[in-house]
C-alpha cells in the first residue's frame, strides 16, 4: 500500500474509532484486557501526537501527557486534535525522508503505514466493544499481516526473549495473494519470507482473520482459520507474542 492510501485509511479509521467511543468511555475493551474505552482513546491520542512530532522533526520524541479531563466530548476532542496534527504532519512530509523509527523502513514511510494500521486495528477494537465491528478491508488486513511479521514480531522477540530454536509458522491468505513463512530463532532472530513452503504449523484464512490471530484478538476457531501441524507451536506463539 502506498502512503496516500495509508492516509485515507488513517483518516477514516480515526473517525470510526472516535465515533464508536462516543458515550461509551466506561465500556471495557475485550481485545485490550484491563482497558476501558477511555483508556483506548487516551492511548491512541498519545500515539497520534507522539508520531506527529516524530514525523515533523524526523527525530525520536517523548510521549506527551494524557489530558486530565476525561469527560466524553473533551477527551474525544483532544484525541481528534492529536489525529489532526498527525495527518497534517504526514501530508506535509516526504515519505522517503530519513526518520527515526523502531522498525524498517527507516523513513517517514514507516509512520504512514504504522499509524494507519494501528488505528485500523484499534478502531475495530472500539467497534467490537460496543457492537458489531465493520470488516477490515482485505488489502489493509494483508498489509497489517505483512507489517506485523516484519516489524512487530521481531520487536516482541527482542523485548521478551523466548528460547525459540528455529520453529516455523506459515500463514496462507485465502482471499487474495499473500503467503508468509516465519522462522523464530535461534539466537533471538526472526526471519520472514513471502513464500510458500512447509512449516511446523500452517494457518489458512482470510487476511483479516490472519491479522486478528497474529495480534491475539481471537482464536483460530473463532476466526474460522484452518490450522495444520504442530499446534503447540501455534499456542506458544500466541502466549509469547504479546502486544
Amino acid at each position: 500500500m502506498e502512503p496516500a492510501t495509508h492516509l485515507e485509511v488513517l483518516s477514516e479509521r480515526v473517525d470510526a474509532l472516535l465515533g464508536a467511543a462516543a458515550g461509551a468511555l466506561d465500556v471495557p475493551i475485550p481485545a485490550c484486557p484491563d482497558w476501558t474505552m477511555a483508556d483506548l482513546v487516551v492511548h491512541v491520542g498519545l500515539v497520534w501526537g507522539w508520531s506527529a512530532e516524530i514525523v515533523a522533526t524526523r527525530s525520536r520524541a517523548d510521549r506527551g501527557e494524557a489530558p486530565r479531563d476525561r469527560a466524553d466530548q473533551a477527551l474525544r476532542g483532544w484525541a481528534k486534535e492529536q489525529a489532526a496534527h498527525l495527518l497534517d504532519a504526514l501530508r506535509a512530509a516526504n515519505p522517503d525522508a530519513g526518520c527515526w523509527t523502531f522498525g524498517p523502513p527507516r523513513s517517514v514511510r514507516f509512520w504512514f503505514r504504522r499509524q494507519a494500521l494501528e488505528t485500523a486495528l484499534h478502531a475495530r477494537d472500539a467497534q467490537a466493544a460496543v457492537g458489531t465491528p465493520s470488516r477490515i478491508d482485505p488489502e489493509v488486513a494483508a498489509d497489517g499481516v505483512d507489517e506485523h511479521l516484519s516489524v512487530m514480531v521481531p520487536r516482541s522477540v527482542r523485548l521478551r526473549p523466548e528460547p525459540w530454536t528455529g520453529q516455523t509458522v506459515h500463514l496462507h491468505r485465502t482471499d487474495g495473494e499473500g503467503e508468509w513463512v516465519v522462522r523464530l530463532g535461534p539466537d533471538g532472530g526472526v526471519a520472514t519470507e513471502r513464500s510458500h513452503s512447509k512449516a511446523d504449523v500452517a494457518l489458512r484464512g482470510t487476511a483479516e482473520a490472519l491479522w486478528l490471530w497474529c495480534t491475539n484478538r481471537a482464536t483460530v476457531e473463532e476466526l474460522g482459520i484452518e490450522s495444520f501441524g504442530d499446534q503447540e507451536v501455534a499456542a506458544r506463539w500466541r502466549m509469547a507474542m504479546a502486544f
